[in-house]
């Protein structure tokens, strides 16, 4: 066995875990002598075997004559053992075995081979005195057999092999029927059999047929060629040809991720790529799937590691909807501040199920899933700012919504409503208000229903329109809705484009309908509409841009309110052009009227409404006591009184102070008092670094939830009627890939498959798959053979 004494192996059935390769001779003799590699005397091994505890005597009849099967033939060639003698050795022996006789020991015959082999040290013995050793085992005896065979290894009583666990796959070296075993690799490999000599012949047949087998033997190869280098970067450099041919495989998957295409069309990419001369096993669509997350996991795993080692400062931003399978989904953004980024970054983290849509498990959701990311609650209190969402009572209740759960556990952080569904509501609460302007929401309404319902009404009125305008009645839809501001503009002005050819449709149909068309107060109301609604779709488009920060979106609400003053003063541009439109030739056939029947809508009004509710839905801050737009401004030099402003400025410190706290960031003082000297004395002045810095972090946090619509937008074409089965940790490795991967021509897939190899999946050249059959119809191929 090239073990130390007569080594008796004994075939035991197994009982734990097995540690034997598969390409081991598994018909083996029930006793096996081995008479291979360095040995000991056997009475010196018959005194390991006993230990110091215990009486050598009771064991030397049943270990020196064992019962043999008559098919082991010769005493002899069981005691043909070879000889290993070492001082240390020799003297233990004379202690332990003083009252046995010389001539007992004669009788066996034996070679002695000078073999040169080392003390052991005494860091060996001092680790040996600290490990727990297996049940059947002493110190002495796993000293021995650890000095003896270089790869073994104990941990918590079990065994294991240190190069097959350092290497633990074969890369290009792997054979078919030739794996590295996982309990060697594990250090799971323990004793069989009910009494201690069983056992310990267990171990040593189970050390032995790990040292002769074929996967070993093929680790210890890598291990000689890596000398000059690491083991990874050893398999790599083995496996140059074997990784590219499987980049080919993961720019394929890749591809087809970024296109929103279904990962089953690998298996056609894969086929035109062999009929090319391409060898490759991950040609289906399983592959590509675990290819797909792996992809994700790396992207992720890199991308969050730099941001914690930048310990940037971040704000959440959340969303929740349902995916057409009906399952409430949880969609999680983060935007943050790099240092090599010159504006705030906004990246996906995950879409995540929701068993329950309640504040608490979306709550323990979404810190569960940043937790896996690597943002501990730790980094979250010293760097969360913000969290934004929609102004749903589940998201931002006052009393148990998840805003409030969140500053619980991190206070001082910034709560934001999102600005875009807050600028709907202000004009859903002005509008409300008004009983007029239901009238003229019904109105059209009732023409989007006869469109969009009937497709022969819709039919019938194409084909009496001109071709430029048929896109625009289709355009026609519901106005004044919980859709966006945009979404009613476009129908508003799709009335009005088409205003000329629906009436003469309604003339002969709806005369009501009709009626009403000719009425010049609805052409009024009509056009006052569409110019109010431009004005929120500027708005509402301006707040959904990327480049938006808090205190922008500041100025672009002023700006909207001050136009809409100027509105009320004066007339808008849709409202000047109507006596021009009446006289014109496309207008002629509509008898226009002032019927008192229909009333026009209250102008003055709907305006001060309009404005009023602006002020306090985004104007006005409900979380602090004092606007957040106030302590931002000390930044922001286009806004300071400085009629009032003195070096030092001590109000603008004192909201300085406050501002630290908010951006959980120290502004050097100093750096603010040169930055507002240099600003009373002139316009063009540099900006010191802690400001710049601090301008940065204001603008991470988000003004609105769009990325969040723009992510589901994405699930809903990943996840169509089609690929309904998809789950949702699916989709959101899809998303991942799509959202922060690079465009397929900049993307190098060469770490990736790296990566991939150094998890033990296998590569693009694996031959140990089975061949995928192909299935032809034999009545296809027949015409082919016509002659």
């Amino acid at each position: 066995m090239g073990e130390p004494g007569a080594e008796i192996i004994e075939s035991v059935p197994p009982a734990g875990p097995e540690a034997s390769e598969s390409t081991t001779d598994e018909n083996e003799d029930d006793i096996q002598f081995v008479s291979e590699g360095p040995s000991r005397p056997i009475l010196e091994y018959i005194d390991l075997v006993c230990g110091d505890d215990e009486e050598p005597s009771t064991y030397y009849s049943d270990i020196l004559f064992p019962k043999m099967p008559k098919r082991q033939g010769d005493f002899l060639h069981f005691i043909n053992v070879k000889k290993v003698k070492t001082d240390t050795e020799s003297n233990n022996r004379n202690k332990n075995h003083r009252g046995l006789s010389k001539s007992k020991e004669s009788n066996f015959k034996y070679v002695e081979q000078p073999v040169i082999e080392e003390k052991p040290s005494c860091s060996s013995k001092e680790e040996i005195d600290n490990l727990v050793l297996p049940d059947c085992w002493n110190e002495k005896q796993a000293l021995m057999f650890t000095e003896q065979y270089k790869w073994l290894e104990i941990k918590e009583g079990k065994l294991g092999c240190k190069d097959c666990s350092t290497v633990r796959h074969l890369g290009s070296k792997a054979e078919k029927h030739v794996h590295v075993s996982k309990e060697w690799i594990a250090y799971l490999v323990t004793p069989n059999g009910s009494n201690k000599t069983t056992r310990q012949a267990s171990l040593r047949k189970k050390i032995r047929e790990h040292d002769v087998s074929k996967a070993h033997g093929k680790i210890q190869e890598l291990l000689k060629e890596s000398v000059n280098g690491s083991i990874s970067n050893l398999v790599h450099k083995q496996n140059n040809k074997n990784i590219d041919a499987t980049v080919k495989v993961f720019n394929t998957v890749y591809s087809l991720v970024k296109h929103n295409r279904p990962l089953s069309d690998i298996e056609g990419a894969v086929e035109l790529q062999e009929e090319n001369g391409e060898v490759n096993c991950l040609n289906t669509r399983y592959s590509a799937t675990r290819i797909a997350e792996h992809i994700a996991k790396e992207m992720k795993m890199k991308i969050f590691k730099n941001i914690i080692e930048e310990n940037a400062k971040i704000c959440i931003i959340i969303d929740e909807a349902s995916t057409v399978s009906k399952k409430s989904t949880l969609v999680i953004y983060i935007q943050c501040t790099v240092q090599s980024a010159p504006a705030p970054v906004m990246l996906f983290v995950a879409l995540k199920e929701l068993v329950s849509t309640t504040a608490e498990c979306i709550f323990n959701t979404l810190l569960s899933t940043l937790n896996d990311c690597g943002f501990t609650n730790e980094y979250l209190k010293a760097n969360l700012i913000a969290f934004c969402s929609d102004g749903a009572n589940i998201m931002l209740g006052r009393k148990s919504g998840v805003a409030t759960k969140l500053l619980e556990n991190f206070p001082e952080i910034i709560i934001w409503n999102c600005l875009n569904h807050r600028l709907q509501l202000s004009l859903d609460d002005s509008i409300s208000e008004i009983k007029q302007v239901n009238h003229f929401k019904i109105f059209l309404d009732k023409i989007y229903s006869i469109y969009h319902q009937s497709n022969k009404s819709q039919n019938k009125l194409l084909e009496t329109v001109p071709k430029d305008l048929e896109i625009e009645i289709v355009k026609i839809g519901r106005v004044m809705g919980p859709r966006w501001a945009a979404c009613s503009l476009q129908a508003a002005t799709a009335v009005w484009r088409a205003y000329p050819v629906l009436y003469m449709h309604f003339s002969h149909s709806y005369s009501g309908l009709a009626k009403r068309l000719a009425n010049i107060n609805f052409l009024q109301d009509l056009a006052l509409m569409i110019d109010i609604l431009e004005e929120f779709s500027l708005l509402s488009t301006a707040l959904q841009s990327r480049s938006t920060n808090i205190q922008k979106a500041q100025k672009l609400i002023k700006r909207t309110i001050r136009a809409l003053e100027n509105l009320k003063i004066g007339t808008g541009k849709h409202e000047s052009q109507i006596e021009g439109l009446i006289k014109s030739d496309k207008f002629k056939d509509i008898p226009f009227n002032k019927s008192n029947e229909f009333n026009a809508l209250p102008r003055n009004m709907l305006l001060e409404n309009i404005i009023q509710h602006m002020n306090l839905r985004l104007l006005c801050d409900r979380n602090h006591d004092e606007s957040i737009f106030n302590y931002f401004d000390v930044l922001e030099p286009s806004t300071w009184p400085y009629e009032e402003i003195t070096s030092p400025w001590i109000a603008g410190e004192k909201k300085l102070f406050h501002l630290c706290e908010i951006l959980k960031y120290e502004i050097d003082l100093n750096d603010f008092r040169e930055f507002v000297s240099n600003n009373i004395k002139s316009n063009n002045v540099s900006i010191p670094t802690s400001i710049q810095k601090a301008k940065k972090i204001v603008s991470t946090i988000a003004v609105n939830s769009a990325e969040a619509e723009r992510g589901f937008n994405l699930m809903n074409i990943i996840c169509t009627r089609v690929r309904n089965s998809l789950t949702i940790d699916h989709i959101s490795d899809l998303m991942t890939i799509n959202l922060l991967g690079k465009e397929l021509a900049d993307w190098d897939a060469t770490p990736f498959v790296k990566s991939w190899s150094n998890c033990n999946h296998r590569l693009a050249t694996d031959t140990r798959v089975r061949q995928k059959s192909k299935a032809f119809c034999e009545n296809r191929l027949a015409i082919w053979n016509l002659e």
